[in-house]
């Protein structure tokens, strides 16, 4: 799509259907349902839709901040991140502060029930109510509605997991591919993690064993790190319980 970069009403045209793509059918189907009457919509869709647009705007300004892109640019490639993966420009030219920020936005990635990948904007939505309320003395709640203790507890475990798949993975493609900058290698393997296709232009000089790993690290992003644990270890929830105690964290 680069060719494409000043073509106002197709960017926006796209942008739109990649949004809807990424919020999922639920949401799509709630939102229908009521309307698009945000306060009769479920709490799993305004978590996801208020999520999502926090990420659009904080993407589009930190793109347009750090490199030489238009503001529709910046949009575009805010939203292509966490879902479809097209570009308006060559990524092998922005700067390692506007290839960090669209790693982090493809590794949160898209939404539950959509076509994306990543943690999903739902994991990151708990996440940052969790810590949240530890500095208000809250539940964990948002929208008037409580967060469950096992959602809570469910998506700390797929960050942590999916944050030691990336981290391997980056370790191995250092060592395989030590001519490529870490800032590309990262951004690569964050990349096939989230299922995007977005690339810095390293991927087709990578050594047979750098293309294994990017692989196996699709693999893995498409189905899920915790969806593959579960399937090698599963075993029967325990009948009896331990005493709890505190013991001292940071």
């Amino acid at each position: 799509l680069i060719p494409y970069q000043n073509n106002i009403l197709l960017n926006l045209t796209t942008c739109f259907l990649i949004i809807f793509g990424g919020l999922g059918f639920l949401v799509i189907l709630d939102v229908l349902r009521n309307r698009f009457r945000f306060r009769k919509l479920a709490l799993h869709s305004k978590v996801v839709i208020s999520t999502s647009i926090f990420l659009i705007i904080a993407g589009t300004l930190i793109l347009k901040c750090t490199d030489d892109v238009t503001w529709l640019g910046a949009f575009f490639h805010s939203v292509s991140a966490r879902t479809a993966g097209f570009s308006t420009y060559p990524l092998g030219t922005f700067s390692n502060a506007g290839l960090f920020a669209l790693t982090i936005l493809m590794f949160i990635g898209a939404s539950p029930g959509s076509t994306g990948g990543g943690i999903k904007t739902s994991t990151f939505f708990v996440l940052f109510q969790s810590i949240r309320s530890m500095f208000s003395k809250k539940h964990v709640g948002a929208f008037r509605r409580s967060i469950s203790n096992h959602n809570v507890f469910k998506a700390y475990v797929i960050t942590i997991l999916s944050l030691a798949v990336v981290c391997g993975a980056t370790l191995l493609m250092c060592v395989l591919e030590p001519d490529c900058t870490f800032i590309q290698i990262l951004f690569e393997v964050v990349s096939a993690f989230g299922t995007v296709g977005l690339s810095t232009g390293i991927t087709p000089g990578l050594c047979g064993a750098g293309k294994l790993v990017i692989i196996l690290v699709m693999f893995t992003g498409r189905l899920g790190a915790m969806t593959l644990l579960t399937m090698w270890i599963n075993h029967p929830e325990p009948n009896t319980r331990y005493t709890e105690e505190n013991i001292a964290i940071g």
